[in-house]
């Protein structure tokens, strides 16, 4: 590796800590936009160009998959009368996630650097989830009640304008991902008593405040991929966490079961009702959507709980996407998927494409019922569904992990 290499993925690897963790410290969006701009999107391009534009990372079926759906959301984005903003807006979102997609898949091929990312990212979401616990609960004295807890769901700190996330899903699936991550450095890396301890602790602030969210989407999403990793790594630290997590369910189960049996009765929240509006509509927009970044408009009808209120999304990522994108746009999308499952499976030996998996799968269940969008500037969702996308782009099949990328 030469000298302006180092630089150019040090300057990079810089980037994505503020592109994962710069959510929390910052308080102002645009200065968060900007600094992406600096600090991850400028060396991603610079460093793009002097390896003549990669070849060897993009000939994979998942990235074609993902050319042709963006080039598709694009020209929906373009062509499509229903479509919000311009051809323009478009394709600078899918170029910018391009860029983010290289960046992050060509700092994998440094697993342990991009390890050391993801640690530096960890401790900054552990460190505001514990702020935020402390501020709220200690300092303001929020209660503890359940319906109280319920009824003021955390998305932020409180203070100053940081660690403010602006709803509880989003919170819960942002906070979650870094559960996630922190379970991977568990049983991945090698652990002091002291460390644990301290990851530990780390662990618990984080999936205290996913739980604090009351974001159920972010619970399961948390379970599934918790589970999936420990079960992939299959280590006497996995199983360690197996046998705890079961004893802390059937705890948790045995304090909490009033409480477990009022959020069952809740069901989808309301979800069925715009579900089933999404059905009724279906045939009007199919086969072509209805434009990139269209609304789904739905008011509540008279009687149910929700009654006059108003939504602009399907409140599924699913059936968003197939309503502005149409059968094509979701096919492509699913397409993506599968193809990133599928990598991810074939290079399962590699700890970084078993994080990659854990992740994916984490955004896939979130998806069933939360998420708003993927195609859109950059913004918590990009930690929740592009980053495992760009960890598996760039884990390497072991076939063609001894090749090297054009100019390197």
């Amino acid at each position: 590796m030469g000298r302006l290499d180092g630089l150019l993925l040090g300057w990079m690897s810089i980037g994505l800590f503020v592109q994962l963790a710069g959510v929390l410290f910052n308080n102002d969006d645009s200065r968060y936009a900007t600094q992406l701009y600096l600090l991850l999107f400028l060396p991603a391009l610079l460093l793009l160009l002097k390896e003549r534009l990669a070849f060897g990372l993009w000939r994979q079926w998942p990235v074609y998959f993902f050319v042709v759906l963006a080039v598709w959301v694009v020209l929906v984005g373009g062509v499509h009368p229903g479509s919000e903003k311009s051809f323009w807006h478009w394709l600078k979102v899918v170029t910018l996630l391009g860029l983010y997609l290289y960046a992050v898949a060509r700092l994998a091929w440094q697993p342990q650097r991009f390890g050391w990312v993801l640690a530096g990212a960890v401790v900054v979401a552990a460190l505001f989830a514990w702020l935020t616990l402390y501020y709220q609960f200690g300092v303001l004295e929020r209660s503890l009640d359940y319906a109280v807890l319920r009824r003021q769901r955390l998305e932020t700190m409180g203070w100053n304008g940081l660690a403010d996330l602006q709803h509880p899903i989003v919170a819960g699936l942002y906070y979650g991902v870094f559960a996630v991550l922190l379970t991977w450095l568990f049983v991945h890396w090698r652990m002091s008593v002291g460390r644990a301890l301290l990851l530990a602790v780390a662990m618990l602030g984080l999936v205290a405040y996913v739980a604090f969210t009351f974001s159920r989407g972010a619970w399961f999403a948390l379970g599934a991929a918790g589970l999936l990793l420990l079960i992939m790594f299959s280590n006497r630290k996995a199983y360690g966490l197996l046998g705890l997590g079961l004893i802390l369910l059937l705890v948790a189960a045995y304090l909490f079961w009033p409480e477990m049996q009022l959020e069952r009765a809740r069901g989808v929240t309301g979800r069925n009702y715009i579900w089933s509006a999404w059905i009724e509509r279906f045939s009007s927009f199919w086969l072509w959507g209805s434009g990139a970044g269209a609304d789904f408009h739905f008011t509540f009808p008279t009687g149910s709980f929700l009654a006059g209120k108003q939504f602009i999304h399907a409140h599924s990522l699913y059936l968003q996407f197939w309503y502005q994108y149409g059968v094509v746009g979701i096919g492509l999308f699913a397409a993506l998927l599968l193809s990133l499952l599928w990598k991810g499976w074939q290079c399962r030996e590699q700890p970084l494409a078993r994080l990659g998996i854990a992740l994916l799968v984490f955004a896939m269940v979130a998806m069933v019922s939360d998420v708003y969008a993927v195609f859109h500037r950059p913004s918590p969702y990009w930690v929740v569904f592009w980053f495992p996308v760009g960890i598996l782009l760039g884990v390497r099949k072991p076939d063609s992990a001894a090749q090297t990328i054009r100019g390197q």
